[in-house]
């Protein structure tokens, strides 16, 4: 008895239909492409053979006076999870401002009395892995993201506000 290679129900040898192989073939696509998205890539390479100066500045505004002259070049700074991010190269201080609102519906920024904001230019041995700065072997530096940090007098939380791609070979 010879056999057709589709049935009168739509399955192929009589066995397994082709919805049910599109299913499978759907299924299979979505699995690689979630692999791909969480699993794959992304990696740095960051043996200590590939490290290069990366140098980034971090924003803390509204920082009481207090804490920003805490602040000293040539201070190591350490994620919270122990990761060395590198040593303050710079520090700017400016007065803080706070937008008011005033009695004729005008906003104007006002300066915030006992508060300043203060850019920390930090260097650090790291690795660029396509658009992605790293500083040690695994603290991401992206910018806008906000990281909490440890100097030796100082324990805050800023914003990742640049990184500088000039200062890199």
């Amino acid at each position: 008895m010879k056999r057709k290679l589709i049935d009168e129900r739509g399955r192929l040898f009589g066995v397994i239909s082709a919805v049910d192989i599109l299913a499978v073939l759907l299924v299979a696509a979505l699995l690689v492409m979630a692999y791909m998205r969480f699993f794959s890539g992304g990696e740095a390479d960051v043996s200590d053979d590939n490290f290069v100066p990366v140098t980034y500045q971090i924003r803390l505004e509204k920082v009481r006076e207090f804490t920003a002259n805490a602040f000293r070049v040539k201070d190591r700074l350490w994620s919270d999870s122990g990761e060395d991010m590198g040593v303050i190269e710079d520090i700017k201080i400016s007065p803080a401002t706070v937008a008011v609102s005033t009695t004729d519906g005008q906003v104007r920024n006002m300066t915030a009395e006992g508060y300043v904001e203060v850019i920390l230019t930090v260097k650090a041995d790291g690795s660029i892995n396509g658009d992605r700065y790293y500083a040690g072997r695994t603290f991401e530096l992206g910018v806008n993201g906000q990281v909490a940090f440890t100097t030796k007098y100082v324990s805050t939380t800023g914003v990742i506000w640049d990184v500088d791609e000039r200062s890199n070979p």
